[in-house]
């Protein structure tokens, strides 16, 4: 549902947008604000509190599983792929209770409720959605979740929880250079209502033997203390400095969130979900609702480990149109009906973000879907692929102002939800809801030019006499 408004507050947003250098891979505009059946905010908060619990098991449990030899199985995955350095430095007493600021699960909306694809900790739409908002306020952004200021607001109690009076650097490398002008335009809010804040790339911090610092426009020196890492773990190589920034960390001259644990960036923390082995621990680390709530939006994960699986045994849970694999091999094969299964690498990968290493079994010739199998088990050494199964999503009327044609369009939309939940005080806290909606034909929902990115807001309630 989407509230009803003009083609001029598509404009307004247009031009604001564009003043504030956002608007560099464009999108269709909404109307205002969308509302989703089913997505309200006691959910949403019981989704983030519930992410919150199993990130915190999740590190817990990496931990114990590298000193502990019946759960050596989840470091030996988790760890694929990663340079001794950087686990070594990941495991360092000094970050055992840090966890990412922000969480903002992938949530796509099915007729069953929203089921999760991916748990970003390191997310892109910060800026975009707080521009979103400010913009829209006047046509009905007041209503959206976490109010028009909880996306600024909310970052800013998060670094605040961090540091208490902050100095704060976003560094935004080159893998990640689309997301540079929102990233800047997010310091640039916070550099005026909250605290000292910059968007910069890597090389332009410089240091010395008290830490790192930035210059601002008039030549003074400032002093950073807390970064805001904007780039995957994988991309370290290419991070100018990251040596000088790590050891300042070190030694406690350099707070950076989301701190520099690879194994909360893997996908495979779905599949250790569902793993029958560690039901128990599960239920000893995380309240019965929130389990609840995790079964409700996890789906079915498998590593796609190529390890011939011993004669007499089975994956767990694995079937296709009500057949049983009993190993991964025989998703080689497998018909078109019964393809509908999604492939996808982990993390720690270029492939890993943003779409790109994503396999919809369904939608390719038997030839390509066995390529993409064989692909995936030679990858598991340095990059574990999961699977899951394909989620068939609701369809949504929506109508978005096309600034091409100056025109309103309607049309049918398949809908993604991303809450963003910044982490103080031991609580996720809703600061606001990205909607992606894109054109029903496309499988894979994602930021595009035929989509619409909106804020979200609750279903009003209309109230008869």
């Amino acid at each position: 549902m989407m509230a009803s408004a003009s083609p001029e507050a598509a404009w307004d947003t247009a031009r604001f947008l564009g003043r504030k250098g956002l608007f560099e891979k464009p999108f269709r505009l909404p109307l205002s604000a969308i509302s989703i059946s089913g997505l309200d905010q006691v959910l949403l908060e019981d989704i983030g509190q519930a992410l919150y619990e199993f990130y915190q098991a999740l590190d817990a449990l990496y931990r114990k599983s590298s000193v502990d030899p019946s759960l050596s199985f989840v470091s030996e995955m988790l760890d694929r792929g990663k340079p001794r350095e950087l686990v070594e430095f990941g495991r360092s007493k000094k970050f055992r209770h840090d966890l990412p600021g922000i969480l903002r699960p992938d949530l796509l909306i099915t007729p069953s409720g929203p089921v999760l694809t991916e748990m970003d900790s390191v997310p892109g739409g910060v800026g975009l959605l707080h521009a979103l908002t400010r913009s829209m306020r006047d046509v009905g952004g007041s209503g959206v979740f976490g109010g028009t200021g909880g996306m600024l607001s909310g970052f800013a109690s998060m670094i605040r929880s961090q540091v208490p009076d902050p100095s704060l650097a976003i560094l935004v490398s080159d893998e990640s250079h689309d997301y540079r002008s929102e990233m800047r335009y997010l310091a640039e809010c916070l550099d005026a209502d909250f605290f000292p804040a910059a968007c910069l790339h890597p090389r332009e911090i410089s240091f010395d033997g008290e830490g790192i610092f930035r210059k601002d426009s008039s030549g003074n020196v400032i002093r950073i203390n807390i970064i805001y890492r904007f780039f995957e773990l994988f991309d370290l190589p290419n991070i100018p400095k990251i040596d000088i920034i790590q050891y300042f960390v070190k030694g406690g001259k350099l707070k950076v969130t989301p701190p520099f644990k690879p194994w909360l960036e893997e996908k495979l923390g779905m599949a250790l979900w569902h793993h029958h082995r560690l039901d128990g621990y599960w239920k000893s680390e995380i309240s019965e609702s929130y389990r609840g709530v995790l079964n409700q939006i996890i789906p079915k994960t498998w590593p796609l480990d190529p390890t011939p699986v011993p004669a007499g045994a089975a994956i767990v849970g694995l079937e296709v149109k009500g057949r049983r694999l009993l190993d991964f091999q025989s998703l080689v094969g497998l018909t078109q009906k019964e393809r509908e299964l999604i492939i996808k690498p982990s993390g720690f990968s270029p492939e890993s973000w943003g779409s790109r290493g994503v396999v919809i079994g369904h939608d390719l010739p038997e030839e390509d879907w066995n390529r993409s199998v064989a692909d995936a088990f030679s990858a598991w050494p340095v990059t574990p692929h999961i699977l899951q199964p394909f989620v068939r999503t609701s369809l949504f009327e929506f109508s978005c102002f096309d600034i091409d044609t100056d025109s309103v369009e309607s049309g049918l939309y398949r809908v993604r939800a991303c809450p963003y939940y910044f982490v103080r005080g031991g609580k996720a806290i809703l600061g606001g809801v990205l909607i992606t909606a894109c054109p029903q034909d496309k499988k894979i929902i994602h930021g595009m030019t035929d989509a619409i990115l909106a804020p979200g807001a609750p279903v009003r309630l209309e109230m008869s006499l």
